[in-house]
C-alpha cells in the first residue's frame, strides 16, 4: 500500500471515530431522562411506568358474576326458562358468558339442559331468556348455573349505560287472525349517537305480588341512532293477566362489528 492511500485511510478512520463520538455524546445530552411518566418499559419497570422504581402498578380485582334469580314457566308443553345477572365489575365486561339451564324430575335426575352464551357488559344487570325447553315429562325443579366467562375486558366503548329505554309497553291478547295467546307491543328509543347491528328485547310478565309469571324475548336488527322502533314478543301459550311488565332492550357494545 504505497504512503498516499494509507494516509487517506488513516484521516477517513480517524474522521468516522470522530463523528460517531459526536453522535453518541450528542445522544446522551439530548435523549430524554428515564422517568416514570415517559411511555416507555425501562428503568426496571414491571409495566409501563410502574413497578420497580416507579409507583407499585395497579391491581385490577374482579368480581364473579351474581345469580340473583333464576325460574322456569311451563307453557303448554315447553318450558321458558329466566335468570337475572349482575356484573359487579364496573368497567370491565365479558362477551362469552357460558350458562345452563338444568330441569329435574321429582327423583332429582336431570331430563333437560339448555346450554346458551352471552355477553354481560360493564355494571349490567340484565335477563337471560330461554324459550321452547322440551323435557319431554313435567319437571319439579330447575337450577341455574355460570359455567365459564371469558376474559374480562375493559369496556373501552359507551362506558356508561346504554341509553335503549323502552316506552308504550302492552299487553293484549291476539285476535283471531293472528298466531299465538298473548302479544306484549313496544317501542324502543336508540337514544346513543351509534347505530346497532342486534338489539335484544327480554319482556317478563310478573302477577300482583311482582313475581314472574312468563317470559320472552325477540330480536331487532339495525337499530339506528336517535331511531324509534316497535317491537312484539308474542306469548304462543295461555297464560294469567299479568299486573306488570318488566322489558328492557340490550345490545353487545363490546362487540365492535355490533356498533356503527
Amino acid at each position: 500500500m504505497d504512503y498516499k492511500l494509507k494516509r487517506q485511510l488513516i484521516v477517513s478512520v480517524i474522521f468516522f471515530s470522530v463523528i460517531a463520538a459526536v453522535s453518541f455524546l450528542g445522544y446522551q445530552v439530548l435523549k430524554p431522562t428515564a422517568s416514570c411518566i415517559d411511555g416507555v418499559l425501562n428503568q426496571g419497570e414491571e409495566k409501563i411506568d410502574c413497578g420497580g422504581p416507579c409507583a407499585a402498578c395497579k391491581v385490577v380485582r374482579f368480581f364473579d358474576v351474581e345469580v340473583l334469580s333464576y325460574q322456569s314457566f311451563f307453557a303448554g308443553g315447553a318450558y321458558d326458562a329466566l335468570a337475572q345477572v349482575r356484573n359487579p365489575n364496573a368497567q370491565h365486561g365479558t362477551r362469552a358468558l357460558a350458562y345452563t339451564f338444568r330441569f329435574f324430575d321429582a327423583g332429582k335426575n336431570v331430563i333437560a339442559e339448555k346450554k346458551g352464551t352471552t355477553y354481560l357488559l360493564a355494571g349490567q344487570t340484565r335477563y337471560i331468556v330461554e324459550n321452547n325447553i322440551d323435557t319431554k315429562e313435567p319437571a319439579a325443579f330447575v337450577t341455574f348455573t355460570i359455567d365459564s366467562f371469558g376474559a374480562w375486558e375493559l369496556q373501552e366503548k359507551l362506558t356508561g349505560q346504554i341509553t335503549l329505554p323502552i316506552f308504550s309497553k302492552k299487553y293484549e291478547r291476539v285476535g283471531a287472525s293472528e298466531q299465538g295467546f298473548a302479544k306484549v307491543t313496544g317501542t324502543v328509543e336508540n337514544q346513543s349517537d351509534h347505530t346497532f347491528t342486534s338489539v335484544s328485547i327480554h319482556v317478563v310478565l310478573v302477577d300482583k305480588n311482582k313475581k314472574p309469571i312468563a317470559t320472552g324475548k325477540t330480536e331487532l336488527n339495525n337499530v339506528r341512532f336517535h331511531e324509534g322502533r316497535a317491537f312484539v314478543v308474542l306469548f304462543p301459550k295461555e297464560i294469567t293477566l299479568p299486573a306488570d311488565i318488566y322489558a328492557e332492550a340490550v345490545t353487545n357494545v363490546l362487540d365492535g362489528a355490533n356498533i356503527r
